[in-house]
């Protein structure tokens, strides 16, 4: 009985802090509900066609609209078909222009050919970490 006379006064004691405390968390809960009700009812965006690289990288920035429920299907052909060797590599190796390694080779040590048959015309094989 002493312990039920002593919780009831410190009720009595704190009652403004224990109604905003329960105040606070149901706001939280509430709000966290609202926000998984919310993100349940959203479609998610599709899109519809994959960056060009290229373009971007010559200052065209085309217009591109976002369409829901349409996947992207094919792949765009690269606008650039140039690659890139080096004349110190062992084993010739070229690398498209987009490639890591096409970035390491040093400017003076670059051999640039117009497509990647003509590279491999002259005996030059694709870079195990590029792809086309």
């Amino acid at each position: 009985m002493f312990i039920l006379s002593k919780f009831l006064n410190l009720v009595k004691q704190y009652t403004n802090h224990i109604f905003l405390s329960i105040c606070i968390a149901l706001v939280a809960i509430i709000s966290f509900n609202l926000g998984k009700i919310n993100a349940l009812h959203q479609t998610p965006i599709k899109i519809s066609e994959g960056a060009n690289i290229y373009k971007a990288v010559s200052g065209n920035t085309p217009q591109i609209t976002v369409q829901k429920g349409i996947s992207a299907t094919s792949k765009p052909q690269p606008s650039d078909t140039r690659v890139v060797a080096s004349k110190n590599s062992n084993p010739k190796k070229y690398h498209f222009t987009w490639c890591s390694g096409a970035k390491r080779i040093k400017p003076e040590n670059q051999i640039w050919f117009n497509t990647a048959k003509e590279a491999e015309a002259k005996g030059y094989v694709l870079a195990g970490n590029c792809q086309p």
